[in-house]
């Protein structure tokens, strides 16, 4: 694939990643529905209830998601892609994204921004793990 190519479709999916964190995601327990970005906001600030290792473990696997795709972002722009790493960081990134649905406690919580970040998310994998197995690096 061209470089060329290659950096648009990246953009593409950059931009409906940023998009999805501009949509409703989530709504409150008093129907107060939260954009993306409030609701990666508290995701961070829930590092305070942590109370052992196991909770902080739990805690940095739901709030690196962001960091992992943002990392296979960019990778997916790079010439040569190693196949190992991201296909580390793709199991950690799918696995993050869907423990919210499992943390939360119906599916009437989660709006069509959580679902559109979801997708995002599955097609940047995608493309990542596309572009890792048509240039690895030697």
């Amino acid at each position: 694939m061209k470089l060329k190519k290659n950096r648009i479709i990246t953009a593409g999916l950059a931009l409906l990643f940023i998009l999805s964190f501009l949509m409703p995601a989530l709504q409150g327990p008093l129907g107060i529905k939260l954009n993306g970005f409030s609701v990666f906001g508290a995701n961070i600030a829930t590092v305070v209830f942590a109370e052992d290792f196991y909770d902080y473990i739990l805690f940095l696997h739901t709030a690196l998601t962001n960091v992992w795709v943002v990392l296979l972002l960019i990778w997916s722009l790079r010439g040569k892609v190693k196949t190992v790493p991201t296909l580390i960081l793709s199991f950690l990134s799918f696995t993050s994204a869907l423990s919210w649905k499992f943390n939360m406690e119906g599916d009437q919580v989660l709006l069509m921004g959580y679902w559109l970040w979801v997708i995002s998310i599955v097609l940047i994998i995608s493309f990542a793990i596309y572009r890792s197995f048509r240039n690895p690096v030697e």
